[in-house]
């Protein structure tokens, strides 16, 4: 026996709630652990210089935009000199640094040690 069209249909269901609307730029991306924009008395250059490490969009002028260890030296290439002139300081230092961030940030220890063998590696 046919059915008819009305013992098919679906009733009518309230309607679903509509989402909320937000503007993509109101919505913030997930922010690192580490990210420099969570310390306000960073200085300048570790700044720029971990926006680096986790590839974050600098937030320094110039930005780093390349790092070098050479024996216990950091070195930077920076977008205003592309050719590693800058002298950052000890690696030992900029590792005690790194490490005294992630605790202050309470950085996973293993993503803390991930980064300074990232550090370590850095032109080589």
């Amino acid at each position: 026996m046919p059915r008819s069209s009305a013992a098919l249909a679906i009733p009518d269901l309230p309607p679903a709630p509509s989402p909320a609307r937000v503007s993509p730029a109101r919505v913030s991306p997930a922010i690192h652990p580490m990210d420099p924009r969570r310390g306000e008395n960073l200085s300048p250059m570790f700044a720029a210089f971990l926006c680096w490490l986790l590839v974050l969009e600098p937030m320094t002028d110039p930005a780093i935009t390349g790092i070098a260890v050479s024996g216990n030296s950091v070195l930077a290439a920076t977008s205003d000199d592309p050719l590693f002139n800058a002298h950052l300081g000890a690696l030992e230092e900029f590792e005690r640094n790194l490490r005294g961030w992630g605790e202050a940030c309470r950085a996973d220890p293993d993503l803390v040690d991930a980064l300074v063998a990232r550090l370590r590696r850095a032109g080589r």
